[in-house]
């Protein structure tokens, strides 16, 4: 049998624990680090869910991409192109 060591993608930590199945059979994951207390899955499927896809939409906007190019290059939905660049505006 083999073990994976599963870190936590917000805070690096190593306390991780496994936290049931999604309802499309994935796993999901506990983050049991003192200032973290997260969810999260290993394998996302939809391409928005996937950690860092907030900067690649800030960027792309930078570099004068409309929203609609940067849905299809991503592989996203125009909303979610949408609300990342409105939470980014009133932040």
């Amino acid at each position: 049998m083999t073990t994976i060591k599963v870190k936590c993608p917000h805070c690096n930590g190593g306390d991780v624990v496994r936290n049931g199945k999604t309802e499309r059979g994935a796993a999901k994951y506990h983050c049991r680090g003192i200032n973290c207390k997260r969810y999260f899955l290993l394998d996302y499927i939809y391409n928005g869910s996937k950690p860092g896809i907030d900067e690649q939409i800030v960027k792309m906007t930078a570099n004068a991409s409309g929203i609609r190019d940067i849905s299809r290059v991503l592989g996203i939905t125009t909303d979610k192109v949408m609300s990342t660049l409105k939470k980014r505006q009133n932040s």
